[in-house]
This record gives structure tokens, sequence and C-alpha cells, in this order.
């Protein structure tokens, strides 16, 4: 054999692990580790003798992908740091340049003192600052292009018997503690087609207890899910890959890998998509993730957002006699919702709301953040504890939110009463503090509540229960018009968390006579505890759903209460 195959054949016989250590050795040594040092005793002589190719390699090897990213990271270090500066520096060198042939006589300021005094000019220069001053501080107009419903398999409706029938198979209730849960149900104003979750219904069925596994949680989540990002998907004609920002609210179950993961790995969405899963933020989630996307999609202009609400209560049924945690298994129920948002210009084409405006209330007393509460019981079962001080604290809620809401939406009369008659009781009670004789005489006014049907034309209150909804409409001074699309949400699907306010749009679209220009204002309770709402513009109707029902009547009850509605 040759000296030059000797070489190659030496070269090629080099292990990985010699190369790999002289790679490892490098980059202690560049940043000062104690690498070298425990990296000599494994030194070979083979190591300094590498061919001159090989050190060519290590030396003068050009990875693009890292002058990419340095390029662009140079690119938003120029555009941070330099870019002002830059152009300061621009604009004194042309003050520089003007002055100096002003100073030398080659400035001909009389064509420039013609030019100034030129109106076309002043009107298109002024149209010119106006319309960069807009574009610089407006923000992105957020549309939602679709919106859907869950609307469960015929297999999972329940009525009171089935619900009340759960309750006896599972070997933990008291015999008082189901009188009490029979007496709860039938006064919830709960029809006799809800829905529950397979594990429930299969209990049911069988007369065994609740299989309560991760397994059976999650196979909710992917049926409820999968179906809303399909049916959106597809009534908007979006592909998966368009959506930008992906965020999923869902408050008792947070599995890993996340429920954003799920749907991603379902749909083949983009990698670089923004995504958020929220939990623990209560029935009122839906309005923060709606808040969330706006500010996302205003930030970056022209984009999608896809946001699915929803609640898992595979695992979530409790199992203790606690009254106060048995009123949760009343109440809750299955359902879902998504919304497909835009901030793209074109998209108003197609878009059925129009995002106007979402306020967010966080009330952190401590009675407010207990009323709200997961707990164990005393047997160690968990659930959720509701106060008694449940409704008082929404109202004290309610009235934070609706201070901030007023303005940008009650008409100016409206707002002109609030105002005087605020500013009336806060005299009288200045001159009652002042001990003036005929101070004592005067009567302090009663706050005035403003009318909100004068700026709203439909009302979607939380279906949280009947004593919410009414506590609601006894605040705001509500007819039964404005109040029946909840109490008709209420009877069909139960409390379905925050996805419940678009069960209420929806049967708005359907039986409320919902038309192009109207106001919608949804209002949502969560734990903690939160108010939150939003007020959209209705662009388009579907005149294909008047009347129609979102699930089809089997002829004993009309489906989605569509009886209530007055004649």
């Amino acid at each position: 054999m040759s000296g030059t195959d000797s070489h190659l054949q030496v070269e090629e016989e080099a292990p990985a692990s010699s190369r790999r250590l002289l790679e490892i050795k490098q980059l202690s040594s560049s940043i000062g580790g104690p690498m070298d040092c425990a990296c000599k005793p494994e030194t070979h002589v083979q190591d300094d003798e590498e061919s001159p190719s090989q050190k060519r390699k290590d030396i003068f090897y050009w990875d693009p992908k890292s002058l990419r990213i340095q390029t662009i990271n140079w690119g938003h270090l120029f555009l941070v740091e330099y870019l002002e500066p830059l152009s300061k520096l621009v604009l004194m060198l042309m003050l520089v340049h003007i002055t100096y042939h002003i100073l030398v006589g080659r400035f001909e300021l009389q064509k420039f003192t013609t030019l100034l005094f030129d109106m076309v000019t002043l009107e298109g220069f002024a149209l010119a600052t106006l319309l960069c001053g807009y574009m610089q501080y407006r923000r992105a107009a957020i549309y939602c292009i679709e919106n859907t419903v869950f609307k469960p398999p015929l297999e999972w409706q329940v009525s009171h018997a089935d619900v009340d029938s759960l309750y006896a198979v599972q070997g933990c209730f008291t015999e008082a503690s189901k009188d009490f849960l029979k007496k709860i149900t039938a006064k919830s104003a709960t029809g006799q087609r809800t829905h529950l979750p397979p594990n429930m219904i299969e209990s049911i069925r069988t007369g065994k207890p609740l299989d309560k596994s991760v397994n059976r949680a999650r196979s909710e989540a992917e049926l409820v899910v999968f179906t809303l990002v399909e049916e959106v998907l597809l009534k908007a004609r979006i592909r998966p890959k368009d959506i930008d920002v992906l965020i999923i609210n869902c408050s008792l179950f947070s599995p890993t890998p996340s429920l954003c993961a799920m749907v991603s790995h379902k749909f083949g969405m983009r990698s670089d998509i923004k995504s958020y899963n929220l939990s623990g933020m209560g029935c009122s989630a839906n309005v923060i993730s709606i808040d969330l996307a706006k500010q996302l999609l205003q930030n970056s202009p022209g984009s999608r957002a896809l946001v699915v609400s929803t609640e898992n209560i595979t695992q979530n049924l409790y199992e203790g006699n606690d009254k106060s945690m048995l009123l949760q298994n009343t109440l809750f129920r299955v359902g879902g919702c998504a919304q497909l948002l835009s901030s793209r210009l074109l998209d108003v084409w197609k878009a059925k709301y129009k995002l106007l405006y979402t306020g967010r209330t966080q009330v952190s007393d401590t009675n407010s953040y207990q009323c709200v509460f997961e707990r164990e019981d005393a047997q160690g079962h968990r659930g959720i504890g509701l106060s008694k001080d449940i409704v008082k604290v929404a109202g004290t809620a309610m009235k934070h939110n609706f201070v901030r809401l007023a303005p940008h939406v009650l008409p100016i009369r409206e707002q002109a009463k609030t105002v005087a008659t605020q500013g009336a009781i806060s005299l009288v009670l200045l001159l009652k503090r002042t001990g003036l004789r005929f101070a004592d005489r005067l009567t302090v006014p009663k706050g005035y509540v403003p009318n909100f049907a004068r700026g709203i034309d439909h009302f979607c209150i939380h279906a949280g229960g009947r004593a919410v909804i009414e506590g609601v409409q006894e605040n705001l001074r509500l007819s039964e018009r404005h109040t029946l699309p909840s109490k008709a949400t209420l009877h069909d699907w139960g409390n379905t968390s925050s996805s419940s306010i678009w069960y209420e749009a929806e049967w708005i679209e359907r039986f409320g006579g919902l038309k192009a220009g109207h106001r919608v204002l949804q209002i949502a309770f969560g734990s903690g505890f939160k108010c939150n709402s939003a007020v959209w513009l209705a662009l388009r109707v579907d005149e294909s759903k008047r009347g129609v029902p979102i699930l089809p009547s089997s002829g004993k009850e009309s489906r989605n209460a569509a009886h209530l509605i007055p004649n």
C-alpha cells in the first residue's frame, strides 16, 4: 500500500468519538469551562495528527442556517437600535444642506414660498399627515368569520330520571343527598334532553360506577374539540395551515400534551402556530380567549385565530355528600363552541360579526375569591363548592364591568342621565357633610340604572342557572324577551360552561330575529371572581337557519325551547 493510501485509510477509520471529543474540547476552551482538565487523560495522539483536509473542515466549515439566523438577528437589531438615530441623522444632514444653500445664495426662496402657499399642496400635505397618523395609531378590526356549537350524538341525551339513576348506581350518595339532588334537578330549569358524556351514559345503562380514567376524559375532549374544529373550518372554507393562532380553554381538564397540541397533531397545523391552552378560568373563559385573540390579531394584522371553548365533565362528578358541592352535578352538561377570528381586511366580506368591545373584571376580595372553589370535602372527595353569595358576588362584579362597558354602548341621553344622577347624589352627600341647616331636609336621590336595551339589541347571559339569569334580569331591568335566549339555552343544553353564550347567540340567529346591524352583548361569569363581556355587531345572517332548531325534534318535546317563543 502506498503512503497516500495509508494516509486516506487512517483518515477514514478515525473514530467518530475522537472527532466529537475534539469538538467538546474546543467548545469548553472557548467558554473557559473546566472541560479541558477533565478531557486531558482521554486525549489521543491521533487528534493532533488529523489530515489537513479535516482541519480545514473544522476551521472553515460554514453553516448557512447560522448565517441566516445571524442576519435576521442583526436585522431586528438594526430596526430597534439604529433605524431611529439614522433617520434623525439623515434629517439633520438635509437641514444642514438646505441651510448651506441658503447662505451661499443657491436656494430659490421664491419657488419655495410659491409652493408653500399653494392650496392644493397644503391640502395634499394635510391629507397625507392625517393618513399617516391614522395608519400609525389605528388598531386592526377583528371579525368573526364563522362560529359553531357542538351538537352531541342522540345517544348522549338524558332525562331527569336518567340523571337520578346515575346518582343511584354510584353507591356513594346517601338517601338525603339523592333526595336533595333530585329536588335541585327538578327546579334547575334544565330540560329533559340535555347531554352527558359517554362514561356517564354507560354507567346509567350498565349500573356500574363511573370510569373516570384519563383516557375516557381525553376521548370526550377529542370528540368534542375535533368535531368543532372540523365544522368551523369547513363552513369558513379555511385550511388548517391558514390558522396563525390557536386558543383552547377548558377549565377542569388540562392533559399533557395539551389540548392545543392534540388539535395541532390531528389537523397538521403549521409548526410556527401560536397556541395557548387556558385552564381554571371558569365559565367566562370564552370571552377571555376572545380578548386574548383580539390582542394577538391586532398586534399581527392580517392573521387568523381559532378559538375553541369546552368543558370536560368525564372526571368531574362529585361523589361526596356536601350540599354546597352537590350543586355542580345538577347543572353542568356537555357542550362546546368554536369561533374563527380574523384581522384581515378582505375577510370583512364574508364575516358574520365584528367585535366592537371586550371588557374583563376581576374582583379580588376573599368572599368573591372563594365563592366558586375547587376543593376536597371532609372525606377527601374532590368537587366544586358553590357559595350562597354567588348571585350577590356576580352582581357586584357585573356592576364594575358595566361601568366600563356603558360609554361604549349607551346612547348620549342615557349617559347624560347617569352622570347627572351621580352628580346630584354626590352634591347632596357633600351638603349633608357640611352641616348646613337646610341640608338635613334634602333627600339623597336614587341611583339611575341606565337602560342598556337602548344600546343593545340582544343579550346573551351566561346560562349558569336560573338564579343567575334572573339576577341579571333584575339588575339590568330587562324584559322577558331579552332573557329568553339564556333561559332557552339552559332548558335545552344545561350549563355548558363558557360555551353557553354561543349557544345563546345561535338561538338568537335562529329564533331571535337577528338582523344585520344588530348589537349582541355577551355576559359571562367565572370563578375568581370574574365578569367578562363582549359586544358584537352582526354583519351577515344565515337565512337558512331561520326557525330551524339546532337539533331536530323527536316528537315529545320541541328542541331548543322554540315553544317558549311568545306569539
